[in-house]
């Protein structure tokens, strides 16, 4: 399937009427991006070319080499801390913040300018979800869950897939899944990388598994030392409090529950825990697809070691090494 049919899948879960592109992240984030990337691909391209061609096309001249020896470990520099900028920036308000609408119109913004090059869609359909799951569309989270059931190959993605999974269970009780998820995602972090994200998603697994078992069990108090260590980010901060909210309210502990409440209500912004703390709350129903993913036992036994939307560039870059190779040897 193309980029553009997976971008378009993806399109009709989120709609575009209510949630229209950053204009002003594209402007000032995104292309300043895209311009550094592409200079960055001229300046390696050349550099290597001309270092690989050993003179045999353009004769070699000791300013030119000194230029270009400057010139590509720069542009690796300057390339690489504007691409930490892009995804800090791109994923402030997704994953950190609590403002997760203008997450979403930030990748509204971002993806259409990167389908033409590499996309990973399996982690964009889960930057999706778990945007949309935030935002209190949990079907539409489910439906990007569902989406993963295909293009989830590796540890990694599965990782993350078990993590949106577990989110949406979380929001039904199904304490059973719940745990389920934590079982699994152990299995599969011991196969994944061990990056940044993936520790967190990794502990939030276990932290969450924790809790749903103590919940189940109806031990609130143990409920509370599951969640007991405070978060960093303030959005898993505000459903860590959500979470020992329902926990409070379930054992009658009117006091603790009215503080957690409040602070929910007070740094919610736009997720859906402000309004979940709030009299009458009625949660959406569970949709006809739930949980919408299923791990597969000889993924989880074999995952790939490389996603497959990746190979395509790998062979791209080896194939212009070996015309830069061969080339300058054919005169």
């Amino acid at each position: 399937m193309s980029n553009k049919e997976e971008w378009n899948r993806i399109l009709q879960i989120v709609g575009t009427e209510e949630y229209a592109a950053d204009t002003d992240f594209e402007k000032h984030c995104v292309k300043g991006f895209n311009t550094t990337r592409t200079l960055f691909y001229i300046v390696i391209l050349f550099g290597a070319f001309y270092l690989i061609q050993e003179g045999r096309i353009i004769p070699r001249n000791q300013l030119v080499y000194l230029a270009i020896t400057i010139a590509m470990p720069l542009g690796i520099f300057v390339y690489m801390k504007q691409k930490a900028k892009l995804h800090r920036e791109l994923n402030r308000y997704a994953f950190r913040e609590c403002y997760p609408d203008k997450g979403l119109s930030r990748y509204m913004s971002f993806v259409p300018t990167a389908i033409k090059k590499q996309m990973i869609w399996s982690i964009t359909q889960y930057n999706f979800g778990y945007i949309l799951f935030r935002l209190g569309k949990i079907d539409k989270a489910t439906e990007c869950l569902k989406l993963m059931q295909d293009s989830s190959e590796t540890a990694n993605n599965m990782l993350m897939a078990e993590h949106l999974k577990q989110l949406i269970a979380l929001y039904y009780h199904d304490f059973d899944t719940v745990i389920n998820c934590a079982s699994e995602g152990a299995m599969l972090y011991s196969k994944a990388s061990h990056t940044p994200w993936n520790n967190k998603i990794s502990y939030d697994l276990q932290m969450y598994g924790a809790y749903a078992g103590s919940c189940k069990n109806n031990d609130y108090f143990q409920a509370y030392s599951a969640l007991a260590t405070p978060q960093e980010r303030p959005l898993d901060e505000v459903a860590r409090q959500y979470y020992l909210y329902l926990a409070a309210k379930a054992q009658s502990d009117y006091e603790n529950a009215e503080k957690f409440r409040r602070y929910v209500m007070e740094n919610a912004g736009t997720t859906w825990y402000g309004n979940a703390v709030r009299e009458d709350f009625v949660p959406q129903r569970k949709p006809d697809n739930y949980p919408g993913y299923i791990l597969n036992i000889e993924k989880l036994n074999n995952p790939s070691k490389v996603d497959r939307s990746r190979l395509k560039y790998a062979l791209i870059g080896v194939l212009i090494v070996m015309l830069f190779y061969l080339v300058p040897r054919l005169f």
